[in-house]
């Protein structure tokens, strides 16, 4: 990786909107689409004096010196993808949250609070919407130009933040500037939750032998080691914009877009936890979930949460549903057999994707 910047920086972060659902409607052609989408906002980058810290699946994390850079990245690429031939219902629409901050530096790239609420705000948007912090919009407002303006849509609680965000948008003329809103926890029914059944990853992480692993190191020491689980666990969902639903002791559920990045998270979780000395399971499934309220449920869930069960510890499991949906991709798997769950018909051949394959790709 080139060298990247230190000090005051503008992060952008993006992602694709509703990208399993252009899996499932592209088939054999989604891979094309996502290239000519990554070659797209990766021209923006180069345009801008981007410096690309990383890539997972359809989402990207860039850094500028100059804020107003990382602006006109975003016009950029909304103009260049608004006007793309996207195949008949498969058009690519990304989602933008821009923050200005000082993220820690670090050999693989950046962390901090900074990069997490950048990461936030882009969340918090709808595909075709770019979004910014307080601080970004300050820094830009003055020398906006080409009829660009700023909306003020207030101020937003966002999951794991310390604070409520004022957020802003941006708006462009000649593309779409209303949008549904915010999905914050300020809006209940936001509408990835809205009642209906919806595509959806699921990933579930626990820690195996937990209750032996107590009784070892005792409730201060244990509380400590899960604490540092949780962390973890939490970094690399928002790392790669998966969606915590909910906890239960040592058991996290999240929710996810897309089926490579749930796969690339949970190897990723699975290494950033192994170094604490903590070897958790994964279980990750996709299918249509039932969203009412707010809450999740579902046979889909159920069975991600029993694919979680069959898991060795230091084993991501999947699914052959999740397998079947990475067909294209260079993501290759090692099939675990077929194992039956209780409570739920059928046999499920489940498979481990290859850690490396993985590990090149991100």
């Amino acid at each position: 990786m080139p060298e990247l910047p230190g000090g005051t920086l503008t992060m952008l972060h993006t992602d694709v909107e509703e990208s399993t659902l252009l899996t499932v409607h592209l088939g054999d052609r989604y891979p094309e689409v996502l290239a000519s989408h990554r070659t797209v906002v990766r021209a923006a980058f180069a345009l801008l004096e981007g410096h690309e810290v990383d890539t997972q699946g359809d989402s990207f994390f860039v850094v500028f010196a100059r804020a107003t850079q990382a602006i006109a990245a975003a016009v950029e690429i909304q103009r260049a993808l608004a006007a793309e031939a996207w195949p008949k219902g498969g058009a690519v629409r990304v989602r933008i949250g821009v923050h200005t901050g000082e993220p820690i530096r670090t050999a693989e790239g950046y962390t901090g609070l900074d990069v997490i609420r950048g990461a936030r705000i882009k969340e918090a948007g709808h595909g075709g919407q770019v979004l910014m912090s307080k601080s970004t919009a300050a820094l830009i407002e003055d020398a906006l130009t080409g009829g660009l303006s700023l909306r003020d849509l207030g101020s937003h609680r966002l999951k794991g933040l310390p604070r409520s965000e004022r957020i802003f948008q941006l708006l462009i003329p000649d593309l779409p500037t209303e949008f549904p809103p915010l999905e914050s926890l300020d809006t209940r029914g936001r509408p990835s939750l809205a009642p209906g059944r919806v595509l959806t990853t699921v990933l579930f992480v626990d820690i195996p032998d937990a209750t032996g692993r107590l009784v070892a190191l005792g409730d201060r020491r244990w509380l400590e080691l899960r604490a540092q689980y949780t962390a973890l666990v939490r970094q690399e969902l928002v790392h790669h914009g998966g969606k915590e639903i909910n906890v239960v002791a040592d058991e996290i559920f999240a929710v996810f877009d897309g089926a490579a990045t749930a796969i690339r998270c949970g190897c990723s979780i699975r290494d950033a936890v192994q170094g604490v000395g903590i070897p958790v399971r994964i279980g990750i499934h996709a299918g249509e979930v039932e969203y009412d309220d707010g809450a999740i449920g579902g046979i889909t869930v159920n069975t991600g949460s029993r694919i979680l069960g069959a898991a060795q510890p230091g084993e991501v499991l999947v699914s052959n549903t999740v397998k079947d949906l990475m067909a294209g991709s260079d993501i290759t798997f090692k099939d675990r057999g077929t194992h039956v769950f209780k409570g739920i018909p059928g046999e499920w051949r489940l498979f481990t994707p290859d850690m490396l394959a993985v590990r090149a790709l991100t």
